[in-house]
């Protein structure tokens, strides 16, 4: 009775396969009996050529490769299989009756997992083909493991990405709703909110935000104001100049808008457009008092966007300014009204602006 059997690789009732390769039938023979009764499932290759279709077509867990045969040697097998996706992670067990250096150097070279020398003692040969298919088994339970893993995590990435589709066009249709009430209350400034939109993108591209971000905010500048739609109308087209609690109240709708955006789980950049564009470079401004780089970048961008189309725009308070008076305005709040890096992309890209108040003029 033999004192070894091989131990359980893992819970697969599959019994391990072997190919065994020899171009003498009585190695061949040999090796079957010694490996079929300890339950394995033996198949075997009498040259080179024979063993490569074998091993791709059983995938066995272990090769037991003769390495002096005529035709295909196998070291050439050896190299093949490695070199084989599909055969590249089974082990593979040079057999040989040379005993060199130069031999187990080459079979090593090949990609071959260990090396045994004929004649071999069967319990020595036993055990490393056990270790070898212990190790080759585990690594198909990490690759499966890995595959499944991959395949939930793809799985959960596409219904992440379409719950969040569904959820964005949820909200564009609630920002659309808030678009149009917003145009409808405050018609006499005609294409403004398109015209800032389109300053706002080519301010953003300008100022080296990326194409992503900077689409975004031509999308969301237009909401910039929404906060009026709950302005009294009394206020917001008011003829005259405004009285100081007037002013105070017309404030109001920078917080207005953003409390209006987030119960509609707008995108953040919206929300920080409608509240702070209204805030000052050197932190005078409203509603938070913020100043510089405190202030959101998307912020900035639509105040100077905002100011300018105000400025070039004829109001039912005040008549459009010129150009060139608009210009030195912008010029003289740099720094104070404006972030100066903006203005200098302004100045910049001005053909730009005048190219937009073509296409849309009021």
């Amino acid at each position: 009775m033999s004192l070894w059997a091989p131990q359980p690789v893992n819970s697969s009732p599959e019994p391990p396969r072997v190919v065994v390769v020899d171009d003498d039938d009585a190695n061949r023979d040999l090796l079957m009996s010694l490996l079929q009764p300890q339950g394995y499932e033996v198949f075997t290759a009498g040259d080179g050529r024979e063993a490569i279709g074998l091993v791709r077509s059983r995938r066995p867990d272990i090769v037991l490769l003769d390495l002096l045969m005529p035709g295909v040697s196998g070291i050439e097998v050896c190299e093949t299989l490695k070199q084989d996706e599909h055969t590249g992670q089974i082990p593979i067990v040079m057999l040989t009756g040379l005993c060199g250096s130069e031999e187990k150097i080459r079979s090593i070279r090949a990609g071959a997992n260990d090396f045994i020398t004929k004649p071999f003692i069967q319990e020595e040969l036993l055990l490393r083909i056990d270790s070898l298919i212990r190790i080759k088994r585990l690594h198909d339970e990490l690759e499966n493991k890995n595959q499944a893993l991959q395949n939930q995590t793809t799985h959960l990435e596409h219904l992440v990405r379409q719950r969040t589709a569904e959820l964005e066009e949820l909200t564009l249709g609630l920002v659309a709703a808030l678009e149009r009430a917003n145009s409808l209350n405050d018609t006499d400034t005609g294409n403004h909110i398109r015209r800032v939109c389109t300053y706002s993108y080519i301010l953003s591209k300008g100022f080296g935000m990326d194409e992503e971000f900077s689409r975004r905010l031509e999308r969301y500048a237009s909401l910039h104001d929404v906060g009026k739609v709950a302005v009294p109308d009394t206020i917001l087209k008011k003829p005259g100049k405004l009285t100081e609690a007037e002013i105070e109240e017309m404030k109001k709708h920078t917080v207005l808008g953003w409390e209006l955006l987030t119960a509609a789980k707008a995108d953040q950049v919206a929300c920080n457009v409608a509240l702070f564009h209204h805030e000052k470079f050197d932190g005078s401004g409203y509603p938070k008092g913020l100043a510089a780089e405190e202030i959101p970048v998307e912020a900035r961008i639509v105040a100077l966007a905002d100011v300018y189309d105000a400025l070039t725009t004829k109001r039912c308070y005040k008549e459009a300014f010129s150009e060139e008076q608009a210009d030195e305005i912008i010029r003289r709040d740099s720094g104070r009204h404006f972030d100066p890096g903006l203005v200098e992309v302004f100045f910049r890209l001005r053909d730009n602006f005048k190219k937009v108040r073509s296409v849309y003029p009021d």
